[in-house]
């Protein structure tokens, strides 16, 4: 066995973001950089990795970061980007936070759910257009939100496949320092995880087609809990 090139594979649990995207450019990327974060904020990811070549985001930060909708994307022409990074707000609520919530005096939270996962679908309709055949999507979100479960990825995953995307891989990152809620009831067990969602734009050849309820899938895909 070659143990040092079992030393040198990545697993599916990380501490940083960074070294998740490290890990995602050399396995999906082949070590190229990534094009595009459009959900740049503060560039907290890369302090101590190379920055994408372009920046954008809605509410820029800094001056070399181009104020942008990630549902619009306007400066970008179509099919001209082979990655996108995006990072979008996860938090939603209706209510003011009674349960001193710092998370959500920090974050952009939405009024509700279903905003928020149309904002997602808008987004990712957007990034179709924008990316090359075969570009990809790195895609980082989190299921709970308020206290309460919400199976976010699993969400995302869908929307995505109706899209055309493909998912190629997740990843994990585990937060050591999760701000914990002040709250009376606890309504499931308490995240300390987000995901690194990988989606793979997809050809018409590969798109899922339905004819008479049947669903025909032109390229076979292999079940996640199989082997190779």
């Amino acid at each position: 066995m070659n143990y040092e090139l079992f030393k040198m594979r990545y697993l599916s649990v990380f501490y940083k973001d960074e070294e998740i995207l490290k890990a995602l450019s050399d396995i999906h990327l082949k070590g190229n950089w990534y094009d595009l974060d459009c959900t740049f904020s503060k560039g907290n990811f890369y302090k101590n990795i190379e920055e994408p070549k372009l920046k954008s985001d809605l509410t820029p930060l800094r001056e070399d970061v181009i104020k942008s909708n990630s549902s619009s994307l306007q400066f970008i022409d179509d099919g001209s980007l082979k990655s996108i990074v995006f990072d979008p707000p996860f938090l939603f609520r209706k209510r003011k936070s009674i349960n001193n919530d710092n998370q959500s005096n920090f974050y952009t939270y939405f009024k509700s759910y279903e905003e928020m996962i149309d904002m997602y679908k808008a987004s990712l309709d957007c990034f179709k257009n924008k990316l090359t055949k075969g570009g990809y999507v790195f895609f980082k979100c989190q299921d709970m939100t308020d206290g309460k479960f919400y199976d976010t990825h699993t969400e995302i995953i869908k929307i995505a496949r109706d899209l055309n995307f493909i998912l190629k891989d997740i990843a994990i990152k585990v937060c050591t320092n999760k701000q914990q809620r002040d709250a009376k009831q606890q309504n499931c067990v308490a995240k300390v995880h987000s995901y690194w969602i990988v989606l793979k734009k997809g050809s018409l050849t590969t798109r899922h087609i339905q004819v008479n309820k049947s669903i025909i899938v032109s390229e076979p895909q292999r079940m996640p809990y199989e082997l190779k």
